[in-house]
């Protein structure tokens, strides 16, 4: 990866941290060095080396997602969480950055924010496949903060990010050999997850013999995709096209500054598919978003809004991202405020921490007809 995506790649990823996690405008005058110990290789055919696995689940998995789905004239309707009883494919997902780990590897017994991340982000995907989440010694926020603080880093060293594609890597590899039997595959991560991925896809699947498994692939709030960054997988642009490519990074259509994710490269395209109009043009978004604060105590700890968000990948000078339209409804000015507050928080990141949820039922009602088209063929 070039220096300079690199660097965006180490901006984006502080944006995966708690609000109090991320760096100030000016730096505390000392930060000690993260402890950069290489940790050992992980042995994944332990199931204890999974966050999610068929059989290994302490509820973040598949526990409390059950949702109210809010229209736009407020009418709403209870919608239980509802596992697949037989779900014929599978699905990798690779969390991002989330954590709090003062070591330049996160260690292997998940905190809460990275239960967070999966719970929030790839929990709801038991509605269509089998869920794996390996744990992996990700790169750590604190270890960014050091290296953009005190180092005064452009780009990443390939000795951070080894240990956690070394990982990432043994996952997947274990997965093929114990698990997957010949079963279509989805892959699905999000900020250093999706980047993960794309050197995975790089390295064991395009234009190998892995690639016929895959479903497809889902690469949220990755800063160095373009349309040509595969040679064998393109990009989607049918809702059931299965072993293609989805990717985009959020960002609000009322705002114009500079935006990191989506950049433009000289000669490049940036890659934006929009999980709600794989096609092309806008398309209504299905949300999964926390139960907001106007909610009865009552209510489940999900809404999903429906028929209150659309998208589409605009390109502008910088690239191509996913506008987000807040449209005429009983709660936009309640979203408004909201969204507004998180991309004002952090302009050129935009809406990157909810890159995911804001679509998370376009990936879904994808990912099935993915399932439906892949089966049939096999």
């Amino acid at each position: 990866m070039p220096g300079r995506s690199l660097w965006f790649g180490v901006t984006a990823l502080l944006a995966m941290m708690p609000v109090e996690a991320q760096p100030a405008t000016t730096p505390p005058p000392a930060i000690a060095r993260p402890d950069d110990t290489p940790p050992p290789p992980v042995d994944y055919a332990n199931p204890a080396s999974w966050m999610c696995r068929p059989g290994v689940d302490d509820g973040t998995c598949s526990a409390n997602l059950d949702a109210m789905t809010v229209d736009g004239g407020g009418t709403r309707t209870p919608k239980p969480y509802k596992a697949a009883a037989d779900p014929k494919i599978d699905c990798f997902y690779i969390y991002p950055t989330a954590s709090g780990d003062s070591t330049m590897f996160a260690d292997l017994l998940p905190d809460a924010g990275e239960k967070r991340a999966v719970h929030s982000q790839a929990a709801r995907l038991g509605e269509a496949c089998r869920l794996f989440a390996p744990l992996y010694h990700q790169f750590t926020g604190a270890a960014l903060r050091y290296g953009m603080a005190v180092e005064k880093r452009t780009e990443i060293p390939a000795s951070y990010t080894d240990i956690p594609f070394r990982d990432v890597r043994a996952a997947w590899r274990a997965y093929l050999k114990n698990d997957n039997h010949g079963r279509g595959v989805v892959l699905i991560g999000h900020s250093q997850g999706a980047m993960m991925l794309k050197q995975l896809i790089a390295a064991e699947i395009d234009g190998k013999p892995a690639q016929k498994l895959v479903v497809g692939a889902y690469l949220a709030g990755n800063p160095d995709l373009t349309t040509d960054s595969f040679r064998s997988l393109k990009p989607c642009a049918a809702p059931g096209q299965t072993g293609c490519i989805v990717a985009w990074s959020s960002y609000l259509d009322t705002v114009t500054s500079p935006h990191i994710f989506g950049a433009a490269k000289p000669g490049k395209t940036a890659l934006c598919v929009n999980p709600a109009a794989p096609g092309g043009g806008r398309g209504m978004l299905k949300a999964y978003l926390n139960r907001p604060g106007i909610a009865p105590e009552t209510d489940p700890p999900y809404v999903e809004t429906i028929g209150q968000m659309s998208a589409e990948c605009v390109a502008d000078a910088g690239g191509t991202v996913l506008r987000i339209h807040i449209e005429p409804s009983r709660y936009a000015d309640l979203l408004t405020a909201s969204l507004g507050r998180l991309s004002a928080a952090s302009p050129a990141w935009g809406l990157h921490t909810l890159d995911v949820n804001l679509v998370q039922g376009n990936v879904i009602d994808m990912i099935e007809a993915q399932a439906a088209s892949w089966t049939k063929g096999h």
